[in-house]
């Protein structure tokens, strides 16, 4: 039975609250009615937490509602002084409760229970969203399915994993998870689930406007058996302290969801921890004239504006047929979707679009106030509130590629509609920015559908929806490009856990069957040459079983949703004095089992260059320079990736990686090829929705 199919047996998304139950009706307007009347800055106070203590200070941070124009004072919180910041991390360090030591099994049951407890407590996390980040019920409520979702996955996707015959595995240590505000919930939990379930100790360093949200989902944690310092909430008064945080020697790993600039200060900060980010997203859908109207503006306006246009995955760009662009019907169907969109207050179940969380956004002020060359209004902006929180859906028509809204990440309900004039012309234009978190495309014509799923660069493609609210497992998200930085392993996929893992190969205990490459392995006991034969079986039975093929492991009537993986265009390896001949044709064996093309820089001092010349004439998509170490930096840039067989590159190496936001893997090559090929790939989902008239089944069926 294949991993996926297991998975698929055990694993089941928790669903949305039915809100077309009047008894769900009924508890939802309690639950508003809570949190608007009942909680306030005097009932609702957060300590600092260190370890088991929970203290105050003299940093003290107020929280105020946004749908109430700052007005009422919704928490009171204590934030942590760089004294507090070390102590907490002493405490990681010991690991009093020996967490890193707890069995997979045992894990597995209490972050089941912490799935459990956040269900119960449904209301007051919706509740507290609304009321500290300005999210609508609706939006709170399938976060706290994702959340629920994450509980259960990755614990189940950690078995994988731990049943391999010939590695075994021991966390990490440490990880720092910084989370974002904009979804104050699912984010950090999938990031602390994800770490706690390979054993490790986590930090969490929430986004500091969104901590009232993190405290109340981390009692869900302890009380279900996590040990406080295995989990410990920590949010400091000063910025330095996230910076001691980010280049501590015992954090291990970081998980970020925030801006790109927050993750180059992080690698460069601290060029050796290695760092799973997802970062911000430019985000288009392409409306062809085969598309459907109707169905495509209703896909487009609630990715463009659920939360308030707040989501990295929200729809900025929409790039429009010339056909369709210049259609009247579409301009008026498009401008009354729009503005139907009720907007207002969260604590009102009728409003759509709430309040956003800042409003001092130079950048969206920028472009509300400059109209560049063929800009106009299809729907003028419009604030309804004298603090500028909430602003009414707005479309900016006639943007043009290079603009500033083209180009620039505005995070608030701003549309820009561009006119294309075709298919290719849009995918170039897509293509054109910095980002590759999620795309769009509306058409019916499946020729037009092949040409953009194969030419689109991005983590997340929707044909035919929308291209938000991506769910754990179905459509495991992360973008490419500037989206992404790290490993290109996706949240809520089958390998997400496996980053925060290390692991160690076990000796081979039967000697496999010999291989041509085996040949340029020589050492006296032979077990160079054992490792490569078994690792040429791995490597070509979990590529034909796990990596070559797209697969929806979803199943679900009326859409597909599958999962690829696929080549980078091209990985630099550096080989260093002390690297030996195994590990070496390790790499290439796998980079070119991925068929992906490697490039591997050897000194032209290293006595291993004329063998590994060799073995490079019997390995397709290889090539060897041979170049000093310096050479080797100044030319990182051509790569998507660097591979070294330990950490024995330079300093530098590291750093100008950190400045280019190349990931740097330096674990050991390994022989089983369910781990090691993932070097050599990235990761891409595709969610297909059948149109509205046709069969619920796919073509082929």
């Amino acid at each position: 039975m294949s991993e996926k199919i297991k998975t698929d047996e055990i694993f089941v998304n928790e669903p949305d609250t039915d809100l077309d139950l009047p008894q769900n009706r009924k508890w939802a307007l309690g639950v508003l009615k809570k949190w608007e009347t009942e909680v306030n800055a005097e009932n609702f106070i957060i300590p600092v937490q260190i370890g088991d203590k929970e203290v105050t200070t003299e940093n003290i941070k107020t929280y105020y509602d946004r749908s109430r124009g700052d007005e009422v004072a919704v928490c009171t919180a204590n934030l942590a002084s760089q004294e507090q910041v070390e102590e907490i991390v002493a405490i990681a360090e010991k690991d009093v409760s020996s967490w890193r030591k707890s069995s997979v099994a045992d894990r597995k049951a209490i972050l089941y229970k912490v799935a459990e407890n956040l269900s119960k407590k449904r209301g007051d996390l919706i509740g507290c969203m609304a009321a500290v980040t300005g999210k609508t019920f609706t939006e709170g409520d399938v976060e706290v399915s994702e959340a629920i979702d994450f509980c259960r996955f990755y614990p189940i996707s950690m078995l994988t994993f731990d049943e391999l015959k010939s590695v075994e595995h021991k966390p990490k240590g440490i990880v720092l998870v910084i989370p974002p505000w904009n979804f104050p919930l699912a984010i950090p939990v999938g990031g602390c689930i994800s770490a706690l379930a390979g054993g490790n100790t986590v930090l969490l360093k929430p986004a500091t406007v969104a901590l009232p949200v993190a405290w109340e989902f981390a009692k869900c944690f302890w009380d279900a058996g996590v040990p406080r310092d295995a989990l410990q909430v920590v949010c400091p008064a000063e910025r330095k302290s996230l910076n001691y945080l980010g280049a501590h020697k015992s954090v291990k790993h970081i998980i970020l969801t925030g801006g790109t600039d927050t993750a180059f200060r992080l690698l460069e900060n601290s060029p050796r921890t290695p760092l799973s980010a997802e970062t911000g997203g430019k985000n288009a859908i392409i409306i062809t004239a085969n598309a459907d109207q109707d169905h495509a503006i209703l896909n487009v306006v609630s990715s463009a504006f659920s939360n308030a246009g707040q989501k990295c995955s929200a729809c900025s760009l929409l790039l429009v047929d010339r056909k369709t662009f210049e259609d009247e019907a579409f301009k008026s169907k498009m401008r009354d979707a729009v503005e139907s969109l009720r907007t207002g207050s969260v604590w009102n179940p009728i409003n759509y679009v709430g309040p956003m969380i800042d409003n001092r956004n130079d950048k969206l002020q920028y472009a509300i106030d400059h109209l560049e060359e063929g800009e106009s209004w299809l729907v003028k902006p419009e604030f309804i509130d004298e603090k500028k929180y909430i602003l009414k859906p707005c479309v900016k028509w006639g943007v043009k590629p290079g603009s500033y809204t083209f180009k620039t990440e505005l995070f608030a309900p701003l549309l820009s509609v561009v006119c294309i004039d075709s298919l290719e012309q849009g995918i170039e234009y897509a293509n054109s920015s910095e980002y590759g978190l999620t795309a769009g495309l509306q058409s019916l014509n499946a020729g037009e559908r092949t040409l953009w799923k194969n030419s689109i660069e991005a983590g997340n493609l929707y044909i035919n929806r929308g291209i938000t609210g991506a769910i754990v497992r179905r459509q495991p998200f992360g973008g490419m490009k500037r989206s992404a930085f790290g490993g290109g392993i996706k949240a809520g996929g089958p390998n997400y856990v496996s980053c925060f893992l290390k692991f160690i190969e076990k000796p081979i205990v039967e000697a496999p069957q010999s291989t041509p490459l085996s040949n340029f392995a020589q050492d006296a006991e032979g077990v160079g040459k054992d490792r490569i034969n078994a690792a040429f079986t791995s490597y070509a039975k979990t590529w034909k079983e796990v990596f070559s093929e797209e697969e929806d492991v979803s199943h679900i009537y009326g859409e597909e949703n599958t999962f690829r993986y696929l080549p980078l265009k091209r990985i630099g390896f550096r080989i260093t004095n002390s690297d030996n001949i195994a590990d070496i044709l390790l790499v290439m064996l796998a980079a070119s089992t991925a068929k992906t093309p490697l490039t591997v820089s050897i000194s032209d001092n290293n006595s291993l260059l004329p063998t590994v010349c060799k073995a490079s004439s019997q390995i397709v998509e290889t090539a060897v320079v041979a170049e000093s170490e310096t050479a080797f930096i100044d030319s990182m840039e051509r790569y998507d990736r660097i591979r070294a067989c330990s950490e024995g590159l330079t300093d530098a190496a590291y750093l100008k990686a950190a400045k280019l936001g190349l990931y740097i893997v330096d674990d050991r090559p390994l022989i089983e090829g369910r781990l090691e090929l993932l070097h050599y790939l990235k990761e891409q989902s595709i969610a297909f929705e059948y149109h509205r008239y046709g069969s619920i089944f796919g073509e082929e069926k």
